[in-house]
């Protein structure tokens, strides 16, 4: 992770993280903590009551609290209507919280962006708490544009996401990776890897994420039933874990329900082809070990916020990799093979 990001948070002794909803925004949060857990620094995680990020903070021992949120999946629902109502309680909520932390002169905000961490960043800036926020995406989400009007330092991990931005407060970083994918060949892991590929056979890894990742999957299946070339390790996460039968089609195929970062770390030195949806995280992740990057196709969501899928997956495609679109997804196979 970035020297800067992390000799920066190491000025304060208590930081407080804010970020949850999906994996995405939840990992980066983890991989903080995992950064600074040798310091002395005490971290504490604001997110929304009875959540993910609540349970993976539970896991983790890391410290919990919650302020009001509304959840939605669209801003076309009528529930939109109440924003106001829980942006004003959420930062009252979050007042209160960060008045009690203002005790200490070195506390910081981090924020990775989720719907509550608008309320929580506008607290911080009412109360002079110094707040830095990370955006993975070409283009910012609506949480982080806001935040970046209050925020101290905006960390990017593309340079196209500036424009949105002052650039005086803005940038470059990189990604925010567990350590584990900073290990390098002349240090190798001292873990053992619980999955392992088991053939000498190209190896593809296939990392879409639970959101929209089915249609990949059926084209997985459809296209590769009778095809022999390849051996598979397939991250299905919890929506999509029923489908693990229907991929007993496939010849030498793992269909795992969830995979570690630790494994993932120790899968991508043997991967020839790594094929993934948009998130930032995961593409950086994949690309991680610079000594030997697996050639990476990806195929973004087409109605994602933004478009950001597709812009980010633009980025990747500037680098040498592919960017294969949704409606062309029949083109898989071939695609493939292109590569060989």
């Amino acid at each position: 992770m970035n020297q800067k990001l992390l000799s920066t948070l190491s000025q304060y002794k208590k930081i407080i993280l804010v970020g949850g909803w999906t994996g995405w925004h939840i990992q980066p949060i983890i991989s903080i903590v995992k950064n600074l857990k040798n310091t002395d620094i005490d971290c504490i995680w604001i997110g929304w009551i009875h959540s993910e990020e609540e349970k993976v903070a539970n896991t983790e021992k890391i410290h919990f609290l919650s302020i009001p949120t509304l959840k939605l999946s669209t801003t076309r629902s009528f529930k939109i209507l109440l924003y106001p109502f829980f942006l004003f309680i959420g930062f009252f909520r979050a007042r209160t919280l960060l008045k009690w932390f203002k005790k200490w002169d070195d506390t910081a905000i981090f924020s990775k962006g989720w719907p509550g961490s608008i309320p929580i960043g506008i607290a911080a800036w009412s109360l002079s708490i110094p707040l830095y926020i990370h955006e993975s995406d070409t283009i910012p989400g609506r949480s982080n544009r806001i935040l970046g009007k209050f925020a101290n330092k905006i960390w990017l991990w593309f340079e196209s996401a500036k424009q949105y931005f002052a650039s005086q407060k803005s940038e470059v970083i990189g990604q925010i990776l567990d350590p584990v994918f900073s290990i390098q060949s002349t240090n190798l892991p001292t873990y053992e890897p619980t999955i392992n590929w088991k053939t000498s056979k190209p190896h593809i890894l296939v990392i879409c994420g639970s959101q929209g990742a089915k249609n990949v999957f059926d084209a997985i299946i459809d296209q590769f039933r009778d095809n022999e070339s390849y051996e598979w390790i397939i991250a299905l996460w919890k929506l999509n874990s029923s489908m693990q039968p229907e991929f007993w089609v496939l010849d030498n195929c793992q269909a795992i329900p969830w995979i570690s970062q630790e494994n993932i770390a120790h899968l991508i030195w043997n991967t020839d082809i790594a094929i993934s949806r948009w998130s930032a995280t995961t593409l950086a992740e994949l690309t991680s070990n610079k000594e030997k990057i697996p050639k990476l196709i990806i195929i973004p969501l087409p109605y994602s916020a933004g478009n950001h899928q597709y812009y980010n997956a633009k980025e990747y495609e500037k680098m040498g990799h592919i960017l294969l679109e949704q409606k062309s997804i029949k083109e898989l196979k071939n695609t493939i093979y292109n590569l060989q």
